[in-house]
């Protein structure tokens, strides 16, 4: 009888450890971060509706790799353009009889580009201003 016990015990003891270790493999695995296929940074948008050097809007925008400053602003702004170039931005229209347009610096530097032809990049600070040119 004392065998049996112990054959029982044994039994019982390796029935246990093997669920218990089967238990363990089904858990939680440690997950491993997935990059995403679109890697995503910030960019600041500043808006100055008067030309007074004073900011009237900042917003802090996400950005995709590689997207336009123009796909940009319309996922942020109420825009409008006309073949790549901004007339209106949240309702406040550029004035031609004004000769007051939609201008922008990037970085500090007047854009060389229309919006439609620049790549935003990581940090990138872009100042819209209505001025004469």
């Amino acid at each position: 009888m004392t065998k049996t016990l112990t054959v029982k015990k044994t039994i019982t003891i390796l029935a246990t450890t093997s669920f218990a270790f089967s238990l363990s493999a089904c858990g939680n695995k440690a997950q491993t971060p997935q990059k995403n296929n679109l890697a995503k940074t910030t960019a600041t948008i500043t808006l100055d509706f008067e030309n007074d050097q004073k900011i009237d809007e900042t917003k802090t925008i996400t950005i995709a790799k590689n997207q336009s400053l123009l796909e940009a602003l319309k996922e942020n702004f109420k825009i409008e353009e006309t073949d790549g170039f901004i007339t209106a931005i949240d309702d406040h229209a550029q004035d031609t009889a004004a000769n007051k347009y939609w201008l922008f610096n990037i970085n500090g530097k007047m854009a060389d580009k229309g919006a439609a032809d620049i790549q935003l990049k990581k940090g990138d600070e872009v100042a819209f201003y209505l001025g004469s040119f």
